[in-house]
């Protein structure tokens, strides 16, 4: 990851959001946050690819939390909020 310039670093967020389930992204605040949560999916190999992918119940909760870590707040919340 710190191979790549900014443009790449943009692009590759991009990309990976728009794997992503769509009410993540409907419930980040900026496109900061999601640069933030990319870096940070990056950052641990453990992570699955995505954020709401979760074995069974506990991991989904457990994926949840870190991102409610990671951000400050919910994103699947706040989509529900904004819808």
């Amino acid at each position: 990851m710190t191979d790549l310039n900014a443009r790449e670093q943009l692009e590759a967020a991009f990309t990976w959001l728009g794997y992503q389930h769509d009410d993540l992204s409907f419930g980040l605040k900026s496109p900061e946050d999601a640069i933030k949560l990319w870096k940070a999916w990056q950052s641990d190999p453990e992570l699955p690819e995505f954020c709401d992918e979760g074995e069974d119940y506990e991991d989904g909760q457990k994926l949840n939390k870190r991102v409610r870590k990671i951000l400050g707040y919910d994103p699947w919340k706040r989509a529900l909020e904004i819808a």
